[in-house]
């Protein structure tokens, strides 16, 4: 399911979305699933915890796209997930998926 969150007024606003994203981290990988994404970060629920600051390659696996790649650092430890910030802009590529986010 994926819903844009309306009420979100953050330079670039939120959407959730259920994607796989495979969290490369050093010699760590972990299998973990999205919260939302936007064009500058993502949120994802872990399975365990990653400093904040630890660099990370995400391989994202959309259900109805081809799969891409974005690396990325852990930005926040929330209690409900891990925030990443993206090492570049992914916009052009949710555009692909038909994920219009905020220009």
């Amino acid at each position: 399911m994926i819903t844009t969150k309306q009420n979100d007024r953050r330079r670039h606003p939120r959407t959730d979305v259920s994607w796989l994203v495979v969290v490369e981290a050093g010699k760590r990988r972990f299998l973990l699933q999205t919260v939302d994404i936007s064009a500058r970060g993502a949120k994802v629920r872990p399975k365990e915890r990653l400093d904040i600051g630890t660099p990370a390659q995400l391989r994202f696996r959309p259900p109805d796209g081809s799969p891409f790649n974005v690396p990325a650092l852990v930005w926040r430890a929330d209690t409900d997930g891990l925030a990443f910030l993206f090492m570049g802009d992914i916009q052009d590529r949710l555009r692909r998926f038909g994920r219009l986010l905020a220009s």
